[in-house]
């Protein structure tokens, strides 16, 4: 049966399996029966030293057991926390603060106007502290503030409940089909929520978190894997890449210890995923489409049948989907197809409360309990859910709609270019006509390459133009940036 929060689970494995690991870093651990009795000794540290019950308290991640000890202290005492990323400087605290109505920060340098506890000095006041006993907490009370940025740059507080936090490791459990004891080194922030809700469906499964800071020293990665035996990784793009450059092609050797390896938080580039599947033939792999303000709703085994352009795997466990047409309007699953995409969704247990103090973005994003994206999809007859593109980013020429990046996928395959961009330039008629720019590979040959596209798309798919770059705008996760693209366009 479902409990009310993460803090429950791991109050009951201390109970039930006190002897288990909870939470390990290359030189200490916890059991469960540890760590649940040193969050009590925290809780009483936090409440001696004058936090309230509800009082806003930022602190800053140092990717360790006493900051994890930290955090449930924190919810176990009732009051708010707020996870900042280690790089955090004191001025920018001071501005967050601000913004999420906190005075005191847990950090390891004071910031101005802001209460200062030494989270190494806690750590240490904790060992001759008499555990607290408080009422874990309600599934429906608040669990802490995220910090997400998103396209606009705006830093929002994304408020989350318990029952979140739940629902989301239910659904990254059920997805990746986590196995009992589940061993997983996450060397991801766990202030974003990417490692956070990795490190709680862990919590929720009664298996073992390893604790990385990054991936520059790659060494104690491969000491985690043979101390702890573990079974499974939580990565980014980054983090991988950082893995092959710095290890060559050593993770290959795990390959029938690893159950699966998480990939999230960035797109993950192709020839990294090509040389992870020769790797790994047997070890699913799986990419993660959801947001901090509704967590983990489809994922993906990119090693299965099921990867195609576009698809994002099957709605998880606890996700409820809703297609919308641009008015807001609800359209029926069965009415949306390949053809006919609508917008997604989601509601269900996984959805935040809404932005801390904005109600006006908390309007724009959630509706009716569903977070709204721009996202424009279909299932198909699998139940796959396939992304065909970002609504500001379709282009409609004569009335077909077309989506760049399916174009763009497509295009990639083609060995004679590096990269490209689809897009489109204004038309008096049709009123806007598609066009690619590509990055020339030395093989790169114009007329074999429209023969290419030729076999592959329909024909009103095909770029009316193609012009020849040096390279493409990208963000540093090597998403394009359309609007400069568009921009590259009006000069050509």
């Amino acid at each position: 049966m479902r409990k009310d929060s993460i803090l429950q689970y791991i109050s009951e494995y201390a109970k039930t399996q006190p002897d288990t690991l909870a939470v390990c870093e290359l030189r200490k651990t916890v059991t469960y029966e540890q760590y649940f009795t040193n969050i009590r000794k925290m809780a009483a540290v936090l409440m001696a030293a004058g936090i309230q019950k509800d009082e806003h308290v930022i602190l800053k991640c140092t990717q360790n057991i006493n900051y994890l000890t930290i955090f449930s202290a924190l919810q176990y005492m009732g009051a708010l926390p707020i996870p900042v990323e280690k790089a955090t400087m004191p001025e920018r605290m001071t501005e967050i603060a601000a913004q999420v109505e906190a005075e005191t920060l847990i950090s390891d340098a004071e910031a101005e106007g802001m209460r200062f506890f030494s989270a190494k000095e806690l750590e240490k006041q904790m060992a001759d502290a008499e555990p607290a006993d408080c009422e874990l907490p309600k599934a429906r009370s608040r669990s802490m503030i995220l910090f997400t940025t998103g396209t606009t740059g705006k830093s929002k507080g994304v408020v989350v409940k318990h029952i979140n936090d739940v629902a989301v490791a239910e659904n990254v459990i059920g997805g990746t089909h986590m196995r009992p004891h589940n061993v997983e080194i996450i060397p991801m922030p766990l202030n974003h929520a990417y490692g956070l809700r990795r490190y709680q469906s862990d919590m929720v499964n009664g298996g073992t978190v390893c604790l990385m800071d990054g991936m520059v020293f790659v060494g104690v990665l491969w000491k985690l894997m043979e101390k702890y035996h573990a079974t499974s990784m939580a990565l980014s793009p980054a983090s991988l890449g950082m893995i092959f450059k710095l290890s060559g092609d050593r993770l290959a050797e795990y390959e029938s210890q690893l159950d699966y390896i998480q990939i999230g938080s960035a797109p993950l580039v192709e020839a990294d995923k090509q040389h992870l599947l020769s790797m790994m033939p047997n070890t699913r792999l799986y990419n993660f489409y959801g947001a901090s303000e509704a967590g983990c709703s489809c994922i993906l085994d990119f090693n299965s049948a099921d990867d195609k352009p576009g698809c994002i795997g099957k709605p998880t466990v606890n996700s409820v989907i809703r297609f919308t047409d641009e008015n807001g309007d609800t359209v029926r699953p069965e009415d949306v197809s390949e053809a006919r995409p609508a917008l997604l969704s989601w509601g269900g247990d996984i959805v935040m409360e809404g932005y801390y103090n904005d109600p006006e973005m908390t309007r724009e994003t959630l509706d009716n309990g569903y977070v709204r994206t721009k996202d424009l999809a279909y299932l198909d007859a699998e139940g796959r859910c396939i992304l065909v593109g970002r609504m500001d980013d379709i282009i409609n020429y004569g009335g077909s709609k077309i989506s760049p990046a399916e174009v763009e996928d497509c295009a990639r395959g083609y060995e004679g270019i590096v990269d490209c961009a689809y897009s489109s330039k204004p038309d008096a008629i049709t009123g806007e006509v598609p066009v690619m720019l590509v990055v020339k590979a030395e093989a790169y040959d114009k007329q074999a390459f429209m023969a290419y596209l030729t076999e592959k798309l329909e024909s009103y798919k095909l770029p009316k133009h193609i012009y020849e770059v040096a390279d493409l705008p990208k963000t540093f996760k090597g998403t394009i940036l359309r609007k400069e693209v568009k921009k590259m366009l009006e000069q050509l």
